[in-house]
């Protein structure tokens, strides 16, 4: 996927993943940060993640035309009170488990931590099995 538009001022439209990135952001599954940045090799946190993935659900059920969210006994995690990312967090984990605790145990979040690869394959896993029922 290529494109000849810079999604972000900071995204060149050489970069490996510009065109993944515009897509992105023409489906409002990203928006970026308010300084019209993308910060494309910075660390990504666990809120960041979430709130990421409850975009792309949004696109795919109204892709699907899908009858709304799925939905199980939300988290309620100690530690994301007054977080920007706590109803994104919230729903993500009333959605098919989507967002969890650190290491799956106990009930913190930890929603600025830097994510882990295995945590991000995990929550997407889920996310993409619980779009498909």
């Amino acid at each position: 996927m290529k494109t000849t538009n810079k999604p972000y001022r900071d995204v060149e439209v050489t970069r490996w993943s510009a065109g993944k990135i515009e897509w992105a952001k023409e489906n409002e599954i990203i928006i970026g940060y308010s300084d019209g940045t993308f910060r494309p090799t910075q660390i990504v946190t666990r809120a960041e993640l979430i709130a990421v993935l409850r975009k792309a659900v949004e696109y795919g059920e109204n892709t699907r035309r899908s009858e709304g969210i799925k939905r199980q006994q939300a988290i309620t995690f100690s530690d994301i009170s007054a977080h920007w990312g706590q109803k994104a967090i919230t729903e993500m984990s009333a959605y098919c488990g989507v967002a969890t605790p650190v290491n799956e145990t106990g009930n913190a979040f930890f929603p600025n931590l830097g994510t882990q690869r295995n945590y991000a394959a995990a929550a997407t896993l889920r996310m993409l099995n619980c779009l498909r029922k």
